[in-house]
């Protein structure tokens, strides 16, 4: 990202994040893309998260979330309709240049591909535009950790085959955009294939983050509490071989709870009600659903230790847990497993 070095940094510049996801909403890659912006603020330089949306809008449809950091309030967002994707590169355009200001964009991929398309025509080919992508996962590895292809269940794999043709058939864009950041060593090398002007930035965290705690309980006393947040895919998170873990540990007469918050899509809650009823664990692992900022702060608060146990697949082998910032914000001793599955102790505090 040469552009913004040197003498460049010394005038106006504004930063543009725009995606088919909803930055209003809490997510890891959100989180993670506030953290960017953070670090790339100052008296001179300014971000703007802007979502692929219906809305005409002007400078007073952001809010200031952060001093210099503006986010586009709506709730009309496009992803499939080409029209009006087009309709708002063209005022997305417009808008960014009423500011007579050094612009870059940083495009923030999501599982919809029309934007991204489109977007490298019109801002980068058409306005040249200095365009850069952030390359947090490789999208046609997304799916290895679901359900195999199999005759039985021939809706979902026929689903999975057009998911994984897609995303490797628009792969070579990433050579069109003026660099990318990545998240891990391995997407690195695996990002060079296609461009070469490629950046690391694998984890950041806010060393001013502001954490309030509620009074409500997320431990057991008496107990070590070890603690897990994020969306729970059990098979994503290895989450099935640590309960196992977890059941023989109980059996070898530690007292231990296990205690999970977080979104739990697809049927995956009716599967760890599974396996605690199968391993007898009613008392021991405990989910406490989807909490708000401040009841996540304090369940982090009260854990002990927080675990990231995600077993071997091509997605992880390639990606990062960016829960890992939330726990590092949090100062507590951190228990993870790398791709081969070998045991990291992290103690932060």
């Amino acid at each position: 990202m040469e552009q913004v070095n040197g003498n460049d940094h010394m005038d106006c510049h504004r930063f543009y994040i725009y995606s088919n996801d909803d930055f209003t909403k809490k997510s890891a890659g959100t989180t993670r893309m506030i953290y960017y912006a953070k670090a790339l603020v100052d008296k001179t330089t300014e971000v703007y998260f802007v979502s692929c949306c219906k809305d005409k809008f002007s400078d007073n449809n952001f809010d200031e979330i952060e001093p210099n950091i503006f986010l586009l309030k709506t709730d009309k967002l496009v992803r499939f309709n080409f029209y009006y994707i087009l309709i708002f590169l063209k005022r997305f355009a417009q808008f960014t240049e009423t500011k007579k200001k050094k612009k870059s964009f940083v495009f923030y991929p999501s599982s919809f591909i029309f934007l991204e398309i489109l977007s490298l025509i019109y801002l980068k080919v058409f306005k040249k535009y200095h365009v850069f992508c952030e390359l947090n996962e490789i999208r046609k590895y997304t799916s290895t950790y679901h359900d195999p292809i199999s005759l039985k269940n021939a809706r979902y794999s026929i689903k999975k085959i057009i998911f994984k043709i897609t995303f490797t058939s628009i792969q070579p864009l990433l050579y069109f955009y003026d660099g990318l950041i990545c998240i891990s060593t391995s997407m690195v090398k695996y990002a060079k294939r296609f461009n070469r002007n490629t950046l690391r930035i694998p984890i950041l965290t806010d060393p001013d983050y502001k954490i309030s705690f509620s009074e409500n309980i997320y431990h057991t006393k008496g107990t070590i509490n070890i603690g897990f947040s994020g969306t729970i895919i059990l098979s994503k998170e290895n989450l099935e071989s640590f309960i196992k873990v977890i059941a023989r540990v109980i059996e070898d007469g530690y007292q231990i709870t296990f205690n999970l918050c977080g979104h739990a899509p697809n049927g995956n809650l009716n599967l760890l009600q599974e396996l605690i009823q199968r391993y007898d664990l009613n008392d021991i692992v405990k989910y406490h659903g989807n909490l708000n900022e401040k009841e996540f702060s304090t369940f982090l608060h009260q854990q002990d230790l927080l675990v990231i146990p995600r077993g071997y697949t091509i997605q992880n082998k390639y990606g990062f847990s960016t829960k890992l910032s939330d726990y590092l914000n949090h100062q507590k001793i951190i228990l993870l497993t790398d791709i081969n599955e070998q045991f990291v102790i992290t103690n932060i505090s």
